[in-house]
């Protein structure tokens, strides 16, 4: 027991830090998209309800727009289209890339979990993720989604002036963090930072593989990650994985609709935060695959591409939850023709994105950059913080009659501006860097990628 305990708190032997910026900067990509993707989905699917929607024409304003012509029945039209039911093209967009980005994001994170065990021991290991995870995901739930819940639905102090508002602050804390604990309702409880939570439990789970791995580089283990990659000539990880997708929400999507990380995502990005691991515990057969499958990564990535668009289109004509799940409500028990091959589309067009991504990533993208340590340290602060400035600015954006596309871009510029405000206030004390995630400050020279 005596000698368990030792080698848990000696660091491990030194390794050469290996640099992957090409996992960086797609890290900083694909945190970047999910600012405008929020603040699309406000205004064409009214995500956050009509009162923030610029799109969305208050009832009280009919009168002023009542001059001969059909308008009144076109805000109606309108209304029924910002559903995230509808199939225009912006919507067929904004389902296209919600399938995959999030996914590679969880990818990411196993890549990254990857190249910190090979540094740390598994207690050190969990410390970390509990200070960069947790410890942000429950100050944000206290302040950010108290923020978030003011802006977006109606509220009554229990008295007036300061003292109702800490009231009601109090009282948010006290909910958030019994319900937290429940399944599914937690989720709510957490709002956008839900990605923190399923994050630090996948950590955790996964910690006895990541340390038998790192306690035998030569074993059974990690030859086996080595020789997944070479399995049928790179065929096999191209096929074989997605399968594995297809298989769990086989099982489990006709009961659970996947919504915040729960329902069947909560174990389909487990899978893909496994397999990001397993990328980079292959090391250079991974990348190698990259390059030699690249043309038939952009070829099953079009046909899926084509299918998904196809299988969002038949969803929208049957109106069966063929994307989401949760069928087994809508009389399907458990499948039937068009649900099991939904299953599979959904699987390989999300698997067959995220693999072009990361091989375009690593033609293009591995090289360094001055800019790169600091977009890096600011990914965490602009992703907890963006929600209520995009609240905010949305409906800034309606009260000054700006709809559609120019409000996208009006509120993307203004929330950007208001992030990187708050990264540059917050990331200049060491508590507000603690509860914020941002790593210490460091020049680019000592500071190791996050890919590190």
């Amino acid at each position: 027991m005596r000698r368990w305990r030792l080698e848990n708190l000696v660091e491990p032997p030194s390794t050469p830090r290996v640099r992957r910026h090409d996992i960086d900067w797609l890290r900083v990509i694909l945190f970047g998209l999910l600012i405008p993707f929020h603040i699309a989905i406000g205004v064409y699917w009214t995500a956050y309800g009509d009162h923030v929607n610029p799109n969305v024409v208050d009832d009280n304003d009919d009168a002023s727009m009542d001059d001969g012509t059909d308008d009144s029945s076109a805000v109606e039209d309108d209304r029924d289209r910002y559903t995230t039911e509808s199939v225009d093209p912006m919507s067929l967009f904004l389902h296209w890339m919600h399938q995959w980005r999030l996914a590679a994001l969880f990818m990411i994170s196993g890549m990254g979990t990857a190249f910190a065990f090979r540094r740390r021991t598994w207690t050190k290991f969990s410390v970390e993720r509990f200070k960069r995870l947790l410890v942000p995901m429950v100050f944000g739930m206290w302040t950010i989604g108290f923020a978030n819940s003011v802006l977006t639905q109606p509220w009554e102090t229990d008295g007036e002036g300061l003292g109702g508002f800490l009231a009601v602050w109090v009282e948010h804390i006290m909910w958030t963090s019994i319900l937290f604990w429940v399944p599914i309702i937690g989720k709510f409880m957490l709002g956008h930072l839900w990605f923190l939570w399923n994050l630090a439990l996948y950590s955790f789970l996964l910690i006895p593989i990541f340390h038998f791995a790192q306690k035998n580089p030569q074993g059974r283990l990690v030859n086996l990650f080595d020789q997944v990659f070479k399995w049928m000539n790179g065929w096999g990880v191209l096929l074989a994985f997605p399968l594995l997708l297809t298989l769990v929400e086989v099982m489990l999507k006709p009961w659970m609709e996947g919504f915040l990380g729960s329902g069947y995502e909560w174990m389909w990005f487990l899978c893909f935060f496994f397999f990001g691991y397993m990328c980079m515990m292959a090391k250079e057969g991974y990348y190698r695959l990259l390059e030699e499958r690249f043309n038939a990564l952009v070829g099953m990535t079009v046909l899926f591409t084509l299918a998904f668009l196809w299988l969002r289109i038949q969803q929208h004509a049957d109106g069966l939850p063929y994307i989401q799940g949760g069928w087994v409500e809508f009389g399907v028990f458990p499948h039937n023709l068009m649900t099991l091959l939904g299953c599979g589309i959904h699987a390989f067009h999300a698997w067959s994105w995220c693999l072009l991504v990361f091989a375009l990533g690593a033609r293009y993208l591995n090289h360094p950059s001055p800019h790169l340590a600091y977009l890096n340290q600011g990914v965490y602060p602009f992703y907890i913080v963006h929600m209520p400035l995009t609240f905010a600015f949305l409906s800034f954006s309606k009260s000054i009659g700006v709809a559609g596309m120019p409000a996208v871009l009006l509120t993307w510029v203004l929330v950007m501006v208001g992030c990187w405000f708050s990264f540059e206030v917050l990331k200049r004390t060491w508590l507000t860097r603690s509860l914020f995630g941002i790593k210490p400050l460091a020049t680019s020279e000592k500071q190791p990628s996050a890919s590190e």
